[in-house]
């Protein structure tokens, strides 16, 4: 009879085999892992044209667009001196022209004046490092999808990039220095988000820019870029750009415009206040109020036939500095301060809901609310929604809450 007990010797002896397997299996992986490791896709930088903004404008030959393009040189990278990038002491020209290039071709679409703009650049063209696209406000009110359609479809540009509309030409933008660093479309990419950082106009994202764009009820927004003309300390006028409140579309087309008090009412509405300056005027002088932390919720009501959205917004602030000498932590004055705010807040809010209103144009997103809350009944308020939302009754219930006065409780100075 065969016996099936392993035997000390048969055991030693897988465990052998075992072994060996796991030794070669070992080498393979190493040898795979040596072979294969790097960029697949690694180029010379010398060999890429690396674009960090682009400019998109209706060109004066009717159907054709014209295209400008920051490129980066590849000496700014590195951060050579000379010409080719950085800052030359005593030399003509600031480091945002030594820095970059700035290309202009046209095209009968966006892909084809991408592709023409190559052979200018005589490389082949890096997308993956464009920071903002700015579209001109002619090119916008004519419709939008044309000029981003490119950008989405295309793998090799980020969802992130953040998108713009020109207050005039976009061309004109991307030839203007923004900030204080070497490559404009990298500031202008910051501007954007200390903009919205502050509550002065929207962030859009190309990802954010075609959720709204493809959904049936939220319209598109997109921060505006506003070329501005300052005096230096020596007198001369500098131009610089920036960020200065909201393009409002319906559809895929520019309609209007949010200001700033109208942008931070848009922005109260969405939930997206981080911070701000709340200025109010109080006890015989103007306080700065600063917002520390903000909520907000909406609430959609179909009240006898009548759609009624709730807005509440719940804001804590700190005072920040004040231009009258009484005590302002008292609590009766704190609660005035309070009341102020609230009331500013308000204001902000009606603007918003009245400017999108008046324009037909559903940015806050107030379908999508009903949608989810009146599934059944939404089916038939869909198909009039843009004639609807202009009546919708707006309720608001602002909770405001003031907590601190920073360093000092009484004003280190009493008027006499």
């Amino acid at each position: 009879m065969r016996s099936f007990f392993i035997t000390k010797k048969n055991k030693e002896i897988m465990q052998g085999v075992y072994l060996m397997k796991i030794f070669i299996l070992s080498l393979i992986l190493i040898f795979v892992f040596v072979l294969f490791t790097g960029c697949w896709d690694w180029e010379e930088l010398n060999n890429v044209t690396i674009v960090s903004g682009i400019g998109l404008d209706q060109a004066e030959e009717p159907g054709k667009i014209l295209l400008t393009a920051q490129v980066i040189r590849p000496a700014a990278l590195s951060g050579s001196g000379g010409e080719s990038g950085g800052t030359r002491s005593g030399g003509e020209g600031s480091a945002e022209t030594q820095a970059v290039r700035v290309l202009t071709t046209t095209g009968e679409t966006v892909f084809q004046a991408v592709r023409k703009l190559s052979t200018q650049a005589s490389n082949r063209l890096l997308l993956s490092h464009l920071q903002v696209i700015v579209i001109s406000r002619e090119a916008a009110e004519q419709g939008i999808y044309d000029f981003i359609d490119f950008f989405a479809r295309d793998p090799e540009p980020r969802l992130d990039i953040r998108v713009l509309v020109a207050e005039k030409e976009a061309g004109e933008i991307m030839r203007h220095p923004v900030g204080v660093k070497s490559i404009p479309a990298l500031c202008l990419y910051r501007a954007v988000q200390t903009a919205a950082l502050n509550a002065l106009a929207p962030d859009i994202t190309m990802q954010e820019a075609n959720i709204r764009l493809a959904s049936e009820t939220i319209e598109l927004i997109a921060p505006i870029a506003k070329i501005y003309q300052e005096k230096e300390i020596d007198g001369e006028k500098e131009t610089r750009v920036d960020i200065a409140g909201t393009a409002v579309f319906r559809g895929d087309k520019m309609v209007g415009t949010l200001n700033q008090q109208e942008s931070r009412g848009l922005l109260w509405i969405l939930g997206e206040v981080k911070t701000g300056i709340i200025v109010t005027e109080h006890a015989e002088g103007k306080q700065s109020l600063e917002i520390v932390k903000a909520q907000s919720k909406i609430t959609p009501e179909i009240r006898d036939n009548e759609l009624v959205v709730k807005i509440a917004v719940d804001v804590t602030s700190n005072l920040g500095d004040q231009q009258c000498s009484k005590n302002l932590t008292d609590p009766v004055m704190i609660a005035s301060l309070e009341e102020k705010q609230t009331a500013e807040i308000k204001k902000e809010i009606s603007g918003a809901v009245k400017k999108a209103q008046e324009l037909k144009a559903d940015i806050f997103g107030f379908g999508d609310e009903f949608r989810r809350k009146y599934p059944e009944q939404w089916k038939k308020l869909e198909q009039h929604w843009a004639e609807l939302f202009p009546g919708i009754k707006i309720e608001l219930e602002i909770k405001s809450r003031i907590k601190a006065s920073g360093a000092l409780i009484e004003p280190i100075y009493q008027r006499r």
